[in-house]
């Protein structure tokens, strides 16, 4: 686990069959973004199935935060599922209301993002999702950048 006691952030990473579960407590904004883009970096340069970002004990969350998530989005792309957890007026509201949710799942609970990677994964197992190829002709996946560029202004 990684806490940083001085900006109020704290990072621990799961593991879930073939997804990593990040869960994120304190303040993410401008001063503790860069913390959670390098920690979502890391799980997507893990090559999991899934990365899932719960926020459900996230007390604040500036646009720097959403910004790392579409980021993290563009990054993981079609070699990584990327989903997050939030509810409530501090998280998922803010994210419904730019239309994140357009963009990346966002699910209440942990056990709904858990099942809906799980059964994103055994359809992919069967063939029915297409090419298996990691971002193979996606133009997404061609211009995604890197999740720790976008907190710098």
């Amino acid at each position: 686990m990684k806490h940083n006691e001085l900006l109020g952030l704290g990072i621990a990473s799961e593991h879930h069959d073939n997804a990593i579960v990040l869960r994120v407590n304190g303040a993410v904004d401008l001063a503790t973004a860069s913390d959670l883009a390098h920690h979502i970096e890391q799980a997507v340069t893990a090559a999991p199935a899934a990365v899932i970002v719960d926020l459900s004990g996230v007390s604040f969350l500036a646009s720097v935060g959403m910004s790392v998530l579409i980021a993290a989005r563009r990054k993981a792309c079609c070699s990584t599922s990327l989903v997050v957890v939030a509810s409530g007026p501090t998280t998922g509201r803010p994210m419904h209301l730019v239309g994140l949710d357009a963009a990346i799942p966002i699910f209440t609970d942990i056990d709904s993002a858990l099942e809906s990677v799980g059964s994103s994964l055994r359809k992919s197992a069967t063939g029915a999702s297409g090419s298996s190829e990691s971002g193979a002709g996606c133009p997404e996946c061609e211009t995604g950048t890197s999740t720790a560029d976008v907190h710098t202004a």
